[in-house]
Protein backbone atom coordinates (compact mmCIF):
# COMPACT_ATOMS: atom_id res chain seq x y z
CA UNK A 1 0.00 0.00 0.00
CA UNK A 2 0.97 3.63 -0.40
CA UNK A 3 2.21 5.58 2.59
CA UNK A 4 -0.13 7.57 4.83
CA UNK A 5 -2.09 9.88 2.54
CA UNK A 6 -4.11 11.58 5.26
CA UNK A 7 -7.25 10.67 3.30
CA UNK A 8 -10.16 8.88 4.96
CA UNK A 9 -13.22 7.24 3.47
CA UNK A 10 -16.08 8.97 5.30
CA UNK A 11 -18.59 6.46 3.90
CA UNK A 12 -18.58 3.82 1.22
CA UNK A 13 -18.93 0.13 0.45
CA UNK A 14 -16.97 -2.84 -0.81
CA UNK A 15 -19.20 -4.88 -3.15
CA UNK A 16 -18.34 -8.42 -4.25
CA UNK A 17 -20.56 -9.68 -7.07
CA UNK A 18 -21.01 -13.35 -8.00
CA UNK A 19 -23.31 -14.69 -10.74
CA UNK A 20 -24.50 -18.30 -11.19
CA UNK A 21 -26.67 -20.09 -13.74
CA UNK A 22 -29.55 -22.05 -12.16
CA UNK A 23 -31.60 -23.26 -15.13
CA UNK A 24 -33.38 -22.30 -18.32
CA UNK A 25 -36.09 -20.11 -16.80
CA UNK A 26 -37.43 -19.11 -13.38
CA UNK A 27 -41.06 -18.31 -12.67
CA UNK A 28 -40.71 -15.21 -10.51
CA UNK A 29 -44.29 -15.37 -9.26
CA UNK A 30 -43.80 -18.90 -7.99
CA UNK A 31 -40.29 -18.21 -6.67
CA UNK A 32 -41.62 -15.25 -4.66
CA UNK A 33 -43.92 -17.54 -2.67
CA UNK A 34 -41.29 -20.25 -2.23
CA UNK A 35 -38.60 -18.06 -0.69
CA UNK A 36 -40.51 -15.00 0.57
CA UNK A 37 -38.61 -12.73 -1.80
CA UNK A 38 -39.39 -9.09 -2.47
CA UNK A 39 -39.32 -7.29 -5.78
CA UNK A 40 -35.98 -5.62 -6.47
CA UNK A 41 -36.21 -1.80 -6.63
CA UNK A 42 -34.12 -1.86 -9.81
CA UNK A 43 -32.91 1.40 -11.31
CA UNK A 44 -33.70 4.12 -8.78
CA UNK A 45 -33.47 6.97 -11.32
CA UNK A 46 -31.09 9.05 -9.22
CA UNK A 47 -30.22 11.09 -12.30
CA UNK A 48 -32.78 12.43 -14.79
CA UNK A 49 -33.87 9.48 -16.95
CA UNK A 50 -36.99 8.26 -18.77
CA UNK A 51 -39.53 6.23 -16.81
CA UNK A 52 -39.08 3.21 -19.10
CA UNK A 53 -35.48 2.77 -17.91
CA UNK A 54 -36.19 -0.25 -15.72
CA UNK A 55 -35.97 -4.05 -15.54
CA UNK A 56 -38.60 -5.97 -17.50
CA UNK A 57 -39.51 -7.94 -15.44
CA UNK A 58 -37.94 -6.81 -12.18
CA UNK A 59 -35.82 -9.52 -10.48
CA UNK A 60 -36.53 -10.73 -6.95
CA UNK A 61 -34.34 -9.95 -3.94
CA UNK A 62 -33.70 -12.39 -1.09
CA UNK A 63 -31.63 -11.18 1.93
CA UNK A 64 -29.32 -13.96 3.12
CA UNK A 65 -27.99 -12.51 6.37
CA UNK A 66 -24.47 -11.70 7.53
CA UNK A 67 -21.28 -13.49 6.47
CA UNK A 68 -18.14 -13.25 8.61
CA UNK A 69 -14.77 -13.63 6.91
CA UNK A 70 -11.23 -13.27 8.21
CA UNK A 71 -8.84 -11.54 5.81
CA UNK A 72 -5.72 -9.45 6.20
CA UNK A 73 -5.55 -10.04 9.95
CA UNK A 74 -9.08 -8.72 10.54
CA UNK A 75 -12.55 -10.22 10.67
CA UNK A 76 -15.11 -8.57 8.41
CA UNK A 77 -18.88 -8.81 8.60
CA UNK A 78 -20.50 -8.66 5.16
CA UNK A 79 -24.18 -8.63 4.25
CA UNK A 80 -25.31 -11.17 1.65
CA UNK A 81 -28.25 -10.81 -0.74
CA UNK A 82 -29.37 -12.98 -3.67
CA UNK A 83 -31.11 -11.62 -6.74
CA UNK A 84 -33.28 -13.94 -8.87
CA UNK A 85 -33.58 -13.23 -12.61
CA UNK A 86 -36.34 -14.73 -14.74
CA UNK A 87 -33.89 -15.97 -17.39
CA UNK A 88 -32.41 -18.52 -14.97
CA UNK A 89 -29.60 -16.60 -13.25
CA UNK A 90 -28.83 -15.93 -9.59
CA UNK A 91 -26.68 -12.98 -8.54
CA UNK A 92 -25.11 -12.81 -5.08
CA UNK A 93 -23.85 -9.52 -3.64
CA UNK A 94 -21.63 -9.53 -0.56
CA UNK A 95 -21.42 -6.01 0.87
CA UNK A 96 -19.05 -4.54 3.45
CA UNK A 97 -20.23 -1.06 4.57
CA UNK A 98 -17.41 1.36 5.38
CA UNK A 99 -17.53 4.31 7.79
CA UNK A 100 -14.68 6.67 8.65
CA UNK A 101 -11.83 4.37 7.56
CA UNK A 102 -8.34 5.41 6.52
CA UNK A 103 -7.91 5.14 2.75
CA UNK A 104 -5.02 2.71 3.14
CA UNK A 105 -7.13 0.44 5.37
CA UNK A 106 -9.97 0.62 2.86
CA UNK A 107 -7.72 -0.47 -0.01
CA UNK A 108 -6.07 -3.18 2.09
CA UNK A 109 -9.42 -4.62 3.18
CA UNK A 110 -10.60 -4.73 -0.46
CA UNK A 111 -7.49 -6.53 -1.73
CA UNK A 112 -7.34 -8.90 1.26
CA UNK A 113 -10.98 -9.96 0.81
CA UNK A 114 -10.60 -10.57 -2.93
CA UNK A 115 -7.74 -12.96 -2.19
CA UNK A 116 -9.85 -14.86 0.36
CA UNK A 117 -11.18 -18.12 -1.14
CA UNK A 118 -13.95 -18.22 1.45
CA UNK A 119 -15.62 -15.27 -0.26
CA UNK A 120 -16.80 -17.23 -3.30
CA UNK A 121 -17.62 -20.22 -1.10
CA UNK A 122 -19.95 -18.05 1.00
CA UNK A 123 -21.57 -16.62 -2.15
CA UNK A 124 -22.07 -20.10 -3.66
CA UNK A 125 -23.65 -21.34 -0.43
CA UNK A 126 -26.05 -18.39 -0.37
CA UNK A 127 -27.01 -18.96 -4.02
CA UNK A 128 -27.31 -22.72 -3.46
CA UNK A 129 -29.62 -22.22 -0.49
CA UNK A 130 -31.95 -20.01 -2.55
CA UNK A 131 -31.78 -22.42 -5.49
CA UNK A 132 -32.87 -25.33 -3.29
CA UNK A 133 -35.87 -23.32 -2.11
CA UNK A 134 -37.01 -22.14 -5.55
CA UNK A 135 -36.17 -25.32 -7.47
CA UNK A 136 -39.86 -26.11 -8.21
CA UNK A 137 -40.09 -22.70 -9.93
CA UNK A 138 -37.09 -23.39 -12.21
CA UNK A 139 -37.59 -24.84 -15.68
CA UNK A 140 -34.87 -27.42 -16.43
CA UNK A 141 -33.07 -26.74 -13.13
CA UNK A 142 -29.32 -27.21 -12.87
CA UNK A 143 -26.91 -25.25 -10.68
CA UNK A 144 -23.91 -24.87 -13.00
CA UNK A 145 -20.34 -24.89 -11.68
CA UNK A 146 -19.56 -21.66 -13.60
CA UNK A 147 -19.22 -18.44 -11.63
CA UNK A 148 -18.62 -14.88 -12.81
CA UNK A 149 -17.05 -12.52 -10.29
CA UNK A 150 -16.69 -8.75 -10.21
CA UNK A 151 -15.79 -6.20 -7.53
CA UNK A 152 -17.08 -2.69 -7.06
CA UNK A 153 -15.28 -0.28 -4.74
CA UNK A 154 -17.53 2.58 -3.72
CA UNK A 155 -16.68 5.80 -1.93
CA UNK A 156 -19.55 8.12 -1.11
CA UNK A 157 -17.37 10.88 0.33
CA UNK A 158 -13.77 11.49 1.32
CA UNK A 159 -12.45 13.34 4.33
CA UNK A 160 -11.17 15.89 3.59
CA UNK A 161 -13.60 16.40 0.71
CA UNK A 162 -12.17 16.37 -2.80
CA UNK A 163 -13.26 16.29 -6.42
CA UNK A 164 -12.96 13.27 -8.66
CA UNK A 165 -9.94 14.79 -10.39
CA UNK A 166 -8.25 15.43 -7.04
CA UNK A 167 -8.89 11.84 -5.93
CA UNK A 168 -7.22 10.58 -9.11
CA UNK A 169 -4.19 12.81 -8.67
CA UNK A 170 -3.74 12.06 -4.94
CA UNK A 171 -4.39 8.29 -4.94
CA UNK A 172 -3.27 6.90 -8.32
CA UNK A 173 -1.24 3.91 -7.05
CA UNK A 174 -3.96 2.55 -4.79
CA UNK A 175 -6.66 3.13 -7.38
CA UNK A 176 -4.61 1.18 -9.92
CA UNK A 177 -4.21 -1.64 -7.39
CA UNK A 178 -7.93 -1.69 -6.62
CA UNK A 179 -8.84 -1.88 -10.30
CA UNK A 180 -6.35 -4.61 -11.17
CA UNK A 181 -6.45 -6.45 -7.80
CA UNK A 182 -2.65 -6.41 -7.90
CA UNK A 183 -0.19 -5.44 -5.18
CA UNK A 184 3.13 -3.75 -5.74
CA UNK A 185 4.17 -0.44 -7.24
CA UNK A 186 3.03 0.36 -10.77
CA UNK A 187 5.10 2.32 -13.26
CA UNK A 188 3.85 5.71 -14.40
CA UNK A 189 3.03 4.24 -17.80
CA UNK A 190 1.00 1.42 -16.28
CA UNK A 191 -0.93 3.86 -14.07
CA UNK A 192 -1.66 6.10 -17.04
CA UNK A 193 -3.00 3.10 -18.97
CA UNK A 194 -5.15 1.78 -16.10
CA UNK A 195 -6.63 5.19 -15.22
CA UNK A 196 -6.85 6.58 -18.74
CA UNK A 197 -10.63 6.50 -19.24
CA UNK A 198 -12.37 8.01 -16.20
CA UNK A 199 -16.06 8.90 -16.48
CA UNK A 200 -17.22 12.01 -14.61
CA UNK A 201 -20.74 13.42 -14.51
CA UNK A 202 -20.29 16.07 -11.82
CA UNK A 203 -17.14 17.51 -10.31
CA UNK A 204 -17.44 15.36 -7.18
CA UNK A 205 -17.88 11.97 -8.83
CA UNK A 206 -15.70 9.50 -10.71
CA UNK A 207 -16.04 6.10 -12.36
CA UNK A 208 -13.24 3.78 -13.49
CA UNK A 209 -13.50 0.18 -14.71
CA UNK A 210 -11.09 -2.64 -15.40
CA UNK A 211 -11.28 -6.38 -16.15
CA UNK A 212 -11.80 -7.48 -12.52
CA UNK A 213 -13.16 -4.44 -10.72
CA UNK A 214 -14.56 -0.94 -10.90
CA UNK A 215 -14.23 2.12 -8.68
CA UNK A 216 -17.03 4.61 -8.18
CA UNK A 217 -16.79 7.85 -6.23
CA UNK A 218 -20.36 9.04 -6.03
CA UNK A 219 -22.89 9.53 -3.21
CA UNK A 220 -25.60 8.39 -5.68
CA UNK A 221 -24.01 5.06 -6.53
CA UNK A 222 -26.99 2.66 -6.43
CA UNK A 223 -27.82 2.75 -10.15
CA UNK A 224 -24.16 2.28 -11.09
CA UNK A 225 -23.96 -0.78 -8.83
CA UNK A 226 -27.18 -2.14 -10.36
CA UNK A 227 -25.85 -1.79 -13.90
CA UNK A 228 -22.53 -3.47 -13.06
CA UNK A 229 -24.29 -6.34 -11.33
CA UNK A 230 -26.46 -6.89 -14.39
CA UNK A 231 -23.41 -6.76 -16.67
CA UNK A 232 -21.78 -9.44 -14.51
CA UNK A 233 -24.87 -11.64 -14.96
CA UNK A 234 -24.82 -11.05 -18.72
CA UNK A 235 -21.17 -12.08 -18.86
CA UNK A 236 -21.93 -15.27 -16.93
CA UNK A 237 -24.69 -16.19 -19.40
CA UNK A 238 -22.40 -15.51 -22.38
CA UNK A 239 -19.76 -17.81 -20.86
CA UNK A 240 -22.44 -20.44 -20.21
CA UNK A 241 -23.64 -20.22 -23.83
CA UNK A 242 -20.03 -20.44 -25.03
CA UNK A 243 -19.50 -23.68 -23.12
CA UNK A 244 -22.88 -25.13 -24.12
CA UNK A 245 -22.35 -24.40 -27.82
CA UNK A 246 -18.74 -25.63 -27.76
CA UNK A 247 -19.85 -28.95 -26.27
CA UNK A 248 -22.68 -29.22 -28.79
CA UNK A 249 -20.35 -28.60 -31.74
CA UNK A 250 -17.83 -31.14 -30.44
CA UNK A 251 -20.63 -33.65 -29.94
CA UNK A 252 -21.79 -33.24 -33.53
CA UNK A 253 -18.41 -34.32 -34.95
CA UNK A 254 -19.47 -37.96 -34.67
CA UNK A 255 -22.81 -37.24 -36.32
CA UNK A 256 -21.10 -35.77 -39.39
CA UNK A 257 -19.23 -39.00 -40.15
CA UNK A 258 -20.63 -41.09 -43.05
CA UNK A 259 -22.90 -43.89 -41.84
CA UNK A 260 -23.88 -47.25 -43.20
CA UNK A 261 -27.42 -47.21 -44.50
CA UNK A 262 -28.51 -50.80 -43.84
CA UNK A 263 -31.14 -50.07 -41.19
CA UNK A 264 -32.21 -46.58 -42.18
CA UNK A 265 -35.57 -47.93 -43.30
CA UNK A 266 -36.39 -48.72 -39.68
CA UNK A 267 -34.54 -45.87 -37.98
CA UNK A 268 -33.61 -42.30 -38.92
CA UNK A 269 -30.15 -41.68 -37.38
CA UNK A 270 -30.43 -37.91 -37.93
CA UNK A 271 -33.68 -37.36 -36.06
CA UNK A 272 -32.15 -37.12 -32.54
CA UNK A 273 -29.14 -34.89 -33.41
CA UNK A 274 -31.35 -32.58 -35.49
CA UNK A 275 -33.84 -32.25 -32.65
CA UNK A 276 -31.00 -31.60 -30.20
CA UNK A 277 -29.41 -28.93 -32.41
CA UNK A 278 -32.73 -27.23 -32.96
CA UNK A 279 -33.41 -27.16 -29.21
CA UNK A 280 -29.98 -25.70 -28.38
CA UNK A 281 -30.24 -23.01 -31.05
CA UNK A 282 -33.71 -22.03 -29.87
CA UNK A 283 -32.74 -21.98 -26.18
CA UNK A 284 -29.62 -19.87 -26.66
CA UNK A 285 -31.37 -17.42 -29.00
CA UNK A 286 -34.31 -17.00 -26.63
CA UNK A 287 -32.21 -16.43 -23.51
CA UNK A 288 -29.81 -14.06 -25.33
CA UNK A 289 -32.79 -12.01 -26.43
CA UNK A 290 -34.15 -11.91 -22.90
CA UNK A 291 -30.90 -10.90 -21.17
CA UNK A 292 -30.36 -8.06 -23.63
CA UNK A 293 -33.95 -6.85 -23.36
CA UNK A 294 -34.20 -7.21 -19.57
CA UNK A 295 -32.55 -3.82 -18.99
CA UNK A 296 -32.19 -1.14 -21.66
CA UNK A 297 -30.13 1.95 -20.82
CA UNK A 298 -31.15 4.12 -23.77
CA UNK A 299 -32.10 7.51 -22.35
CA UNK A 300 -29.55 7.71 -19.51
CA UNK A 301 -26.28 8.97 -20.96
CA UNK A 302 -24.28 8.43 -17.77
CA UNK A 303 -25.40 4.84 -17.09
CA UNK A 304 -25.03 4.00 -20.78
CA UNK A 305 -21.40 5.22 -20.69
CA UNK A 306 -20.74 3.30 -17.46
CA UNK A 307 -22.20 0.13 -18.97
CA UNK A 308 -20.31 0.42 -22.28
CA UNK A 309 -16.99 1.21 -20.59
CA UNK A 310 -17.29 -1.71 -18.16
CA UNK A 311 -18.54 -4.02 -20.94
CA UNK A 312 -15.53 -3.10 -23.07
CA UNK A 313 -13.10 -3.71 -20.22
CA UNK A 314 -14.48 -7.14 -19.22
CA UNK A 315 -14.45 -8.33 -22.84
CA UNK A 316 -18.18 -9.03 -23.10
CA UNK A 317 -18.22 -8.16 -26.80
CA UNK A 318 -15.62 -10.86 -27.51
CA UNK A 319 -17.73 -13.47 -25.74
CA UNK A 320 -20.81 -12.27 -27.59
CA UNK A 321 -18.93 -12.52 -30.90
CA UNK A 322 -17.81 -16.05 -30.04
CA UNK A 323 -21.38 -17.06 -29.22
CA UNK A 324 -22.61 -15.58 -32.53
CA UNK A 325 -19.91 -17.47 -34.45
CA UNK A 326 -20.75 -20.72 -32.68
CA UNK A 327 -24.46 -20.25 -33.38
CA UNK A 328 -23.58 -19.76 -37.06
CA UNK A 329 -21.44 -22.93 -36.99
CA UNK A 330 -24.28 -24.82 -35.33
CA UNK A 331 -26.64 -23.57 -38.05
CA UNK A 332 -24.22 -24.82 -40.73
CA UNK A 333 -24.02 -28.23 -39.04
CA UNK A 334 -27.81 -28.34 -38.79
CA UNK A 335 -28.06 -27.58 -42.51
CA UNK A 336 -25.60 -30.36 -43.41
CA UNK A 337 -27.36 -32.91 -41.20
CA UNK A 338 -30.78 -31.85 -42.49
CA UNK A 339 -29.61 -32.26 -46.10
CA UNK A 340 -28.27 -35.71 -45.27
CA UNK A 341 -31.53 -36.59 -43.54
CA UNK A 342 -33.51 -35.48 -46.61
CA UNK A 343 -31.21 -37.52 -48.87
CA UNK A 344 -31.57 -40.55 -46.58
CA UNK A 345 -35.37 -40.24 -46.63
CA UNK A 346 -35.34 -40.00 -50.44
CA UNK A 347 -33.19 -43.12 -50.68
CA UNK A 348 -35.49 -44.91 -48.27
CA UNK A 349 -38.54 -44.04 -50.34
CA UNK A 350 -36.79 -45.21 -53.51
CA UNK A 351 -35.84 -48.48 -51.82
CA UNK A 352 -39.42 -48.99 -50.62
CA UNK A 353 -40.75 -48.38 -54.16
CA UNK A 354 -38.23 -50.84 -55.62
CA UNK A 355 -39.17 -53.46 -52.99
CA UNK A 356 -42.88 -52.96 -53.72
CA UNK A 357 -42.29 -53.37 -57.47
CA UNK A 358 -40.17 -56.47 -56.84
CA UNK A 359 -42.85 -57.85 -54.52
CA UNK A 360 -45.53 -57.20 -57.17
CA UNK A 361 -43.45 -59.08 -59.78
CA UNK A 362 -42.88 -62.03 -57.44
CA UNK A 363 -46.58 -62.17 -56.52
CA UNK A 364 -47.48 -62.09 -60.22
CA UNK A 365 -45.14 -64.97 -60.97
CA UNK A 366 -46.51 -67.01 -58.09
CA UNK A 367 -50.10 -66.59 -59.31
CA UNK A 368 -49.30 -68.20 -62.70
Amino acid sequence: MSGESGVRVANGHLFFLFAYDAGFEISLDRARTLCEASECPGIAGLRPAPAHLQYRPKPLLVPSGPVELAAGGATHRLEAAVKIFDFGALSVTLTLPVRDMAWEEYAEAALALTAETGLEKAAREAAGAVFDRIRPAVARPGFADLVEEYCLWHVGSFAPGMSGAEALSRLPQDMARLLTLERGTFSEGAIAEILRAPIRYFDNDLFLAEWNAAFVYDPRFQDTAEVLEFLNVQLLELRFFDRLLHEAIDGMAEELKPRRRLFHILHDPYERPLRKLSQIRTDVSLVRERIYNALKLVGDAYLARVYEEARRKVGAEKYDGTVRDQLATLTDIYTVLNNRAQAARTETLEMIIILLIALEIVMGLLRR
